[in-house]
């Protein structure tokens, strides 16, 4: 099933993540590669980012509708779970190629006797929607809540009421290949609303989240993703023409890029010491 693979990996993705302590960069750095097209790889990153968000949702649900609990030997099962959830909520995905998909990838992982569970617990998301939980809680682990509670008695409240709140998604112009108001027309003709915003000169900030391959240009170079906060190390620099510059933590290359589109003729020596991001 060809909707199947791209379910298995961010179930994979996550589990290495969330129950393994892994990195999720570095885990999507390794498994994204082995998706030939782009839809899938951006699908993988959505799904994962979409989990990590609201892990509580997901937690919550198999807890209010499982007879039995998961086994910490699970865990790859119970990420597959989450990311059939959340291909329904908050993703919205079309019901039947999620269910079939994420069905499948539970035979692919090695859960062919679950795969009827991971079909009933879907459809019955599907029919009930996830049971309602706190939206400032939702995206905090258990354990993590009560060592907030704990550090930061005071601040607690606001501290999950804040974090609720879904951060822009900030794109960086590329200059070499078009100005910042060319490109937010083009993504006004793909029906997204860009904000420009002053001090930052390359940037444009979208409200919520939008897959790669929306963006016009994005496989051309004409734009990429990129933090508002990370954006701003090019103007705190600010070389001058041609000069030296050392980025010694650069993978995957956000900044040095940036300054790069800036300044083609910078002589600019990249390092790292992760292999894998450098790669990248």
């Amino acid at each position: 099933h060809s909707g199947s693979k791209p379910r298995a990996i961010a179930a994979r993705v996550l589990d290495a993540g969330m129950h393994r302590g892994r990195s999720l960069k570095a885990e999507l750095a390794s498994a994204l590669p082995g998706l030939a097209d782009p839809r899938d790889r951006a699908l993988v990153e959505a799904i994962c980012f979409a989990v990590l968000r609201q892990p509580l949702r997901y937690e919550g649900a198999l807890a209010a509708w499982m007879a039995r609990p998961l086994t910490r030997r699970d865990g790859e099962l119970r990420a597959l779970l989450y990311v059939g959830l959340a291909q329904l909520d908050p993703l919205q995905l079309p019901a039947h190629a999620a269910l079939d998909s994420t069905v499948e990838a539970a035979r692919g992982l090695g859960y062919p006797h679950q795969a009827g569970m991971v079909n009933a617990l879907l459809r019955r998301a599907q029919r009930e929607g996830l049971p309602a939980v706190d939206p400032r809680h939702s995206h905090w682990p258990s354990w993590l809540r009560g060592r907030l509670r704990r550090d930061w008695p005071g601040h607690y409240e606001a501290i999950l009421a804040e974090s609720a709140v879904p951060a822009p998604m900030w794109l960086r112009v590329n200059p070499r290949l078009g100005s910042r108001e060319a490109y937010r027309e083009r993504l006004a003709e793909a029906g997204l609303d860009a904000e420009a915003v002053e001090g930052l000169p390359d940037a444009l900030r979208l409200q919520g989240s939008v897959a790669i391959a929306a963006l016009p240009g994005f496989a051309e170079g004409a734009v990429s993703i990129q933090d508002a906060s990370a954006q701003l190390v090019a103007e705190a620099i600010a070389p001058a023409p041609g000069a030296r510059v050392l980025d010694a933590c650069a993978a995957p290359g956000g900044k040095s890029a940036h300054l790069l589109e800036r300044d083609p003729d910078l002589r600019l020596t990249a390092l790292d010491v992760d292999a894998a991001r450098l790669q990248r």
